[in-house]
């Protein structure tokens, strides 16, 4: 059940009206403000949600020499470093 818009050409009032029948011929309704029949559809606007992935592909790629230059004991290097990921993993006798 599609949800469509009508602008009022009388007052200028926006009117959202839900439709219940999807085929045959929808009535066009009348504006809620002033009554007015002399409206016309107009076009919805609409969102839509980006994932995480997306919103990190956008970033400019200054950002991470940024957050890395505002606190240097996070940077990527300096973890690299501290937790020595960059070596190897070797197996203990333990397991």
């Amino acid at each position: 059940m599609p949800i469509y818009e009508y602008g009022c050409s009388d007052c200028g009032s926006v009117t959202s009206v839900l439709v219940r029948s999807a085929g045959g011929r929808a009535r066009k309704p009348a504006c809620a403000k002033c009554g007015g029949k002399n409206i016309q559809r107009i076009i919805s606007r609409f969102a839509f949600h980006q994932s995480l992935q997306s919103k990190l592909e956008q970033l400019d790629p200054k950002y991470d020499k940024m957050i890395d230059a505002s606190n240097p004991d996070l940077s990527f290097d300096n973890l690299v470093k501290k937790y020595q990921l960059d070596k190897p993993i070797t197996k203990s006798r333990d397991d």
